[in-house]
């Protein structure tokens, strides 16, 4: 990548997608800046403040770093970088995700408490931004990394590693000091399917896999609107939604329920508690995250050392043939003990355990993907469709073909 080819990047970017672009050099001084916005943000100096707030980072962050403001507006940034020296960043937005509404950009408006004028110039400016949902915009990041350093990204290990820039200002009390009496429960209409696996991941106790899909929100979903007074109030109602949500899960995938209800409460009073509607989403993500990592824990302490390393070789393994030899060569057993000691601790014999969990695996399948059952059966290193099938049925009572019709 040669440095002189970034404004010819930041153009193709601009005139491609039509949105906001500005690249600074490694003193923050404005280089590139290409804009259909009349004017920006009347009630913030933000674009000020963000390049005053990223100056420490100048150590490297090799991916794309998104960034959501008090007021909805997303950006994101591309270090540029030369043999490892830092040579500026290139700023995409501010975009606006289209499920922001008009009823909730009022609510919005109406929690800044500003005059009727400034409120007028608000409505037009978020009127005037491009609506890019979260997904569009990483594609983009995607390819302008793409475009200056010739390396693919993954979505996922995107989400993962933004996740771990920065400590969110607010920690949870362990679930065992106190135990609250209040209860909230509300529902609200996303996406089913989305929403079903979601949650079927903290049931499993896969943190790793709820981060990764928890930002990539379905494109045709559409969130109902919780408080159309208050943006603040909205945001708050969905997080008790998607904590009350998580509770559930988090029981039948085996959290004591006394601990699982703990938690909701310490989680959704430390919600209450915030004023800026920013710090939300990133608080929903760790407290979400946060059951899965419970449930987790809860499954491992149940068994022996060399069990939760068994079970979890079978997990990571799945679409892979799975053995006893493996298994007892994994913890250093003999293959008689291992397969003894598993029978004494989880109730099934190894063979059982990982046709059940193969189903299981099968059954996400059914409900999540178009595969073909030949191609699941394959997979899932079944020697053939028919004895697929009939494994299915000894654990569902079912065939996998009545299954997908009835998810």
């Amino acid at each position: 990548m040669i440095l002189k080819d970034v404004d010819y990047i930041c153009k193709l970017i601009y005139e491609s997608f039509n949105i906001p672009i500005t690249f600074i050099d490694h003193n923050d001084m404005v280089k590139f800046e290409q804009s259909s916005l009349s004017f920006k943000n009347p009630n913030s100096s933000f674009h000020h403040n963000i390049f005053k707030q990223f100056n420490f980072r100048k150590e490297t962050f090799l991916f794309p770093l998104f960034v959501k403001t008090e007021h909805y507006e997303e950006f994101f940034f591309i270090q540029i970088r030369q043999e490892n020296e830092y040579k500026g960043m290139i700023i995409v937005g501010p975009t606006l995700a289209p499920e922001l509404t008009n009823d909730r950009l009022t609510a919005l408006i109406n929690d800044m408490n500003v005059q009727k004028s400034l409120g007028e110039k608000l409505v037009y400016y978020f009127e005037t931004l491009p609506r890019l949902s979260h997904m569009k915009l990483m594609n983009i990041s995607m390819q302008i990394y793409y475009m200056l350093y010739q390396e693919t990204l993954d979505p996922a290990e995107i989400i993962l590693k933004n996740s771990k820039v920065g400590d969110l200002p607010f920690k949870i009390e362990d679930p065992q000091v106190t135990i609250s009496q209040q209860r909230e429960n509300v529902s609200f209409h996303h996406d089913f399917m989305y929403e079903k696996r979601l949650f079927q991941f903290i049931k499993e106790g896969r943190k790793e896999e709820f981060l990764k899909i928890f930002k990539i929100s379905p494109e045709n979903g559409k969130v109902g609107i919780l408080s159309k007074k208050s943006q603040l109030r909205h945001s708050k109602n969905l997080g008790i939604t998607a904590i009350t949500l998580a509770t559930r899960a988090a029981i039948e995938g085996g959290l004591h329920y006394e601990i699982a209800y703990t938690l909701s409460d310490l989680y959704i009073q430390s919600l209450e508690e915030l004023t800026d509607c920013s710090l939300i989403d990133p608080f929903i993500e760790q407290a979400l995250s946060e059951f899965a990592d419970h449930v987790r824990k809860q499954k491992q302490q149940s068994y022996s050392k060399p069990i939760n390393k068994c079970m979890n070789y079978i997990y990571t393994h799945l679409y892979e043939e799975l053995t006893l030899t493996q298994l007892a060569e994994l913890v250093d057993m003999h293959p008689n003990y291992v397969s003894s000691l598993f029978k004494k601790e989880v109730g099934i014999s190894i063979a059982e355990y990982i046709h059940k969990t193969k189903i299981d695996e099968a059954k996400t399948l059914l409900t999540f993907t178009d595969y073909s059952l030949l191609k699941i059966s394959t997979i899932l290193n079944f020697h053939d469709q028919s004895y697929f099938t009939k494994v299915f049925k000894k654990y569902t009572g079912i065939t996998p073909k009545k299954y997908k019709t009835l998810t």
